[in-house]
């Protein structure tokens, strides 16, 4: 039950930019707010398990931007092919 309770609040902080802020400003937010949940939460992980910090954050980052463009530009190219026809 813990587990559910703060995988939900954490989801409920990404809500409170789209309800509160125009969707361009939203997006932008809760991206940097990821990318700060994920570098904080890494570090944890890093230093649990005695790997250099840098190391784990830096991968999870890379990994996570990965994502970020890529899920943009297939975005940009499916909106495209709706356009088209």
């Amino acid at each position: 039950m813990a587990t559910f309770v703060a995988k939900f609040v954490i989801a409920m902080t990404f809500v409170v930019p789209v309800v509160t802020r125009p969707l361009d400003q939203a997006i932008v937010i809760s991206v940097i707010w990821g990318l700060l949940l994920l570098a904080v939460l890494s570090f944890f992980v890093a230093r649990a398990q005695a790997i250099p910090p840098w190391k784990v954050i830096g991968e999870h980052l890379l990994i996570a931007l990965s994502v970020v463009v890529i899920t943009y530009a297939v975005g940009d190219w499916v909106q495209g092919l709706v356009e088209a026809k």
